[in-house]
């Protein structure tokens, strides 16, 4: 299961990566484009140029970059810290609703005077 998640993941950065440079490719294609006012022919060669360096710029710098920074190690390393951090918020929300709950229950069961440490406030607002 951990190789088929850590393969998982790293496709998806590597797509997401890929998708990014062709997109500032593309728009650094379309903004010479329209700055120079180029012919047609021009314009393809511009296109072409653009999508071999997307695809440069895939094979060679995302693809590594991905290799090296989302390690074996590293991702397990960090999905065991996410974990770990959303174990704590859990425990933390859990503790803070069974407060509210059990607020929220006096409130119901015994009325405003559930409310005890509001004194004379609770008693202010009671609907009539």
């Amino acid at each position: 299961m951990t190789t088929r998640r850590n393969f998982l993941i790293r496709t998806v950065a590597a797509l997401v990566g890929d998708l990014t440079a062709a997109w500032a490719l593309a728009s650094a294609c379309t903004w010479l484009i329209q700055t120079a006012a180029l012919g047609v022919f021009l314009t393809f060669l511009v296109w072409l140029i653009g999508l071999l360096l997307a695809f440069a710029l895939s094979q060679h710098v995302i693809h590594p970059g991905v290799q090296f920074l989302l390690s074996d190690q590293k991702l397990n390393d960090t999905l065991r810290t996410v974990a770990g951090l959303a174990q704590a918020v859990n425990d933390v929300t859990s503790h803070n609703s069974q407060r509210l709950w059990k607020t929220a229950s006096n409130v119901v069961n015994e009325g405003w005077r559930g409310l005890g440490g509001l004194g004379g406030f609770a008693n202010r607002f009671k609907p009539t």
